[in-house]
């Protein structure tokens, strides 16, 4: 294809966390890489030049990647943060991500830069090419916007015995272990949807949790005399402080994680009504960080308040670089498809790349090269036999999500199954649950869903009379965040599923990202095979090629 576009680089540089650039070559193909997955390999980390120089590197000798551009819009973090558009790219990348010609778009985080503002909440509406912010409610002058929707979550796990931010997923798995307590009718009184779908998030609530837990760490707070009662009254509710590292989880912890879950579901829901009334849209966009709480943007999908919805894949701020590069595209009417149908956005690696890594641990590993339907059948044969495998293939995934490219891949039958991957493989807490993907035209048979969920980002009941089948991909509380595969997203996993399915009548593989404890996903073939070598999984996938151990002697 003849180069036609400009090459176009942008990073993300509005806040200190999850950054990440994005590219337009010139043949009209777009890339994004976030910056956790390289480097250092630190997760969440701010420093956008990493993937950068990561990106320039991988594409040094493709003539379609200018580097001295003058649409080369790279900024470096260090030299400071922009002050505004944090929202605006979330809502690009999400409306202009989506399939809609015209939609409500409903942004939800902790906080970012808009207009000079830190904004936590917007509601805009997209039509054609345009981008119109409705509404901005709580904007704060100073550096941080404590009614916030995000932070009352982040607040909520650090009660509930999270250590650190960005475990907010963890509190989301830990919320179905929870039961209905004088938690949720306290923290009721401080956070609360309004019949108008508006909310109100007391902001000493949160500074009284955060000034006595990781708030000390991150932001350097102490106790405020102001906020003291509210923390006496909390803990008087636990019964005793918050749980420290170490510790094993408590009932109380339970608890208040499905209090605050069951607040987030409740305020979100009112903003998605809120968001219909003020556009009159039929389809709704969701981004921000809070958009990857799957069990609410479940909840918003069985209101049926719209007629469809689209969730962002990097919902979080590792999706801001390319949301920026989606706004460039679509101001300067570029002829660029930007319909994001699947997450594949990183860089491809070549085969040559590969086999240098093979040849870097080749001392360690038993490689067994197949052609492409033998592979595919080794790989089921491995998973019935009860094997665990890792899974290398195509470009890397935008996003928290290993949706079939860097995953992990199980037979959901196996009841002991998730316990086994938790803790002798990942190493992580009992009550994360693992999730399932599932033939898109089968989805509706194994769950309550009647739609695709491509990205993982919808949390659904399993069917009553399936639980029994595959228990290993079933939470506490029935449920499944569900990953949909068709063949046009990737043949050669959706044959992977296929053949499972053709060989035990359930079209469903159990599906965990490719990553050691502490680490991002895996990247590149390097740090597929510094994983595997470190881990207990059984095989390696690495493209069309079977890799195992080397016993030692």
């Amino acid at each position: 294809m003849p180069a036609g576009f400009p090459t176009i680089i942008h990073s993300h540089a509005t806040t200190w966390h999850d950054g990440a650039v994005a590219v337009l070559l010139e043949d009209g193909s777009i890339y994004s890489l976030a910056a956790e997955r390289v480097g250092d390999r630190y997760k969440h980390s701010w420093n956008s030049k990493l993937a950068y120089e990561y990106l320039s590197l991988h594409f040094a000798d493709n003539p379609l990647y200018d580097i001295t551009s003058e649409r080369n819009h790279f900024k470096d973090a260090v030299s400071g943060l922009e002050d505004s558009g944090h929202h605006l790219y979330h809502a690009a990348s999400a409306y202009f991500g989506s399939p809609f010609q015209h939609a409500a778009i409903l942004v939800i985080d902790g906080q970012g830069p808009e207009q000079g503002k830190k904004a936590s909440t917007t509601i805009w509406q997209g039509e054609g090419e345009e981008l119109r912010l409705l509404e901005a409610p709580y904007l704060a002058d100073g550096a941080f916007a404590a009614q916030s929707i995000g932070h009352f979550y982040t607040a909520i796990g650090a009660l509930a015995g999270m250590q650190q931010l960005h475990e907010e997923g963890k509190t989301m798995g830990l919320a179905p272990y929870g039961k209905p307590s004088r938690f949720l009718d306290c923290f009721r009184k401080y956070a609360y949807s309004n019949v108008d779908g508006s909310y109100y998030i007391e902001p000493r609530f949160i500074y009284a949790i955060l000034e006595h837990t990781f708030g000390a760490t991150y932001f350097g707070w102490s106790p405020q005399a102001a906020n003291q009662a509210i923390w006496d009254e909390l803990l008087s509710l636990r019964g005793k402080p918050p749980r420290q590292a170490g510790e094993q989880v408590s009932q109380e912890d339970m608890d208040i994680a499905y209090a605050g879950q069951i607040i987030l579901e409740e305020i979100t829901l009112g903003l998605a009504k809120r968001a219909q009334e003020l556009t009159g849209e039929e389809f709704l966009c969701l981004a921000g960080g809070v958009a990857l709480n799957s069990v609410a943007n479940g909840k918003i999908v069985t209101s049926e308040l719209f007629k469809d919805i689209f969730i962002f894949p990097a919902a979080g701020d590792d999706g801001q670089a390319i949301g920026k590069l989606f706004y460039d595209i679509h101001k300067s009417k570029l002829q660029i498809n930007t319909i994001t149908e699947t997450a594949y956005y990183g860089p491809l690696y070549s085969r040559e790349a590969v086999l240098n890594a093979i040849l870097k641990y080749g001392d360690q590993l038993v490689i067994t090269e197949q052609a492409h339907n033998d592979f595919v059948d080794n790989t089921v044969d491995r998973i019935l036999s009860g094997q665990v495998v890792g899974w290398f293939r195509g470009r890397s995934e935008l996003g928290p999500r290993a949706l079939g490219h860097r995953s992990i891949f199980a037979d959901p039958r196996r009841e002991g199954m998730r316990d086994y991957i938790n803790a002798s493989i990942k190493g992580r807490e009992w009550y994360r649950p693992l999730a399932p993907i599932v033939l898109e035209e089968e989805v509706h048979n194994y769950f309550d869903l009647h739609r695709a969920s491509p990205f993982m980002l919808l949390v659904a009941p399993v069917k009553t009379d399936k639980r029994d089948l595959i228990p290993a991909i079933v939470h506490i509380d029935g449920s499944a965040r569900i990953q949909t595969i068709n063949i046009r997203q990737d043949a050669t996993v959706y044959t992977l599923v296929q053949r499972f399915g053709q060989r035990t009548g359930i079209p469903l593989l159990l599906n965990t990202s490719f990553n050691r404890q502490g680490e991002p996903i895996v990247e590149s073939p390097e740090d597929a095979l510094k994983a595997f070598l470190t881990m207990n999984l059984d095989a390696l996938i690495l493209d069309d090629i079977i890799v195992e151990k080397r016993a030692q002697v």
